[in-house]
């Protein structure tokens, strides 16, 4: 069950939700690569999973600092997680799911070619 708040946004997030939320970014892929801009493919799609979080409601507060001598994968992988931590109810690892989804990013990238 989704803990919400009054204006129906998601305040906690489980394993299963969180996902679907990749699915989703999965299957979005193409228009969520043609924006990328200088970000590599990995770092894109972990960036589309931070901002889907934020449009569900998952809180950021004291979670989106950024160390910008960090490449961009590793620090919206360090967001994410950190957003996570403080909303996923049970606690997961979203470890595996993220990297699956950067491996299926991968996958596909070295196959067109």
């Amino acid at each position: 069950m989704i803990s919400t708040a009054a204006s129906n946004r998601m305040t906690t997030i489980n394993s299963e939700q969180f996902e679907k939320i990749c699915d989703f970014v999965w299957n979005d892929r193409a228009s969520i690569l043609m924006g990328r801009g200088s970000l590599s493919g990995e770092a894109t799609l972990m960036r589309a999973v931070f901002w889907r979080l934020c449009k569900a409601g998952i809180k950021t507060n004291g979670c989106a600092d950024n160390d910008s001598s960090k490449p961009a994968i590793d620090a919206y992988h360090l967001i994410v997680g950190r957003m996570l931590k403080m909303n996923a109810r049970p606690a997961f690892d979203a470890g595996p799911i993220l990297k699956a989804l950067v491996e299926r990013y991968q996958h596909e990238a070295t196959n067109e070619n």
